[in-house]
């Protein structure tokens, strides 16, 4: 089992969001390890993305130690000039 790691930041986009948002994406950071829209970044070693709608989570996965650090949420336009 996977332990799941949201830092400030990713906090700080949930928290803005609606209730049923809130709601949403936290069941699927939830489910990260056995989520459907996953991909890996061209580019990083460990770094993924999830899309949800309009807005990307991006987490870093370490295999080694069953550790998922969720870096960032935001609209998918924004989300990728952070890295």
């Amino acid at each position: 089992m996977y332990k799941i790691i949201i830092e400030k930041a990713a906090e700080k986009f949930i928290r803005k969001q609606n209730k049923a948002e809130r709601a949403k994406l936290y069941k699927l950071i939830k489910m990260l390890p056995y989520g459907k829209d996953i991909k890996k970044l061209r580019g990083f070693k460990n770094k993924y993305r999830l899309r949800v709608n309009n807005y990307r989570v991006i987490y870093n996965k370490y295999d080694d130690v069953l550790v998922i650090d969720v870096i960032n949420i935001d609209n998918r336009g924004q989300v990728y000039k952070s890295l």
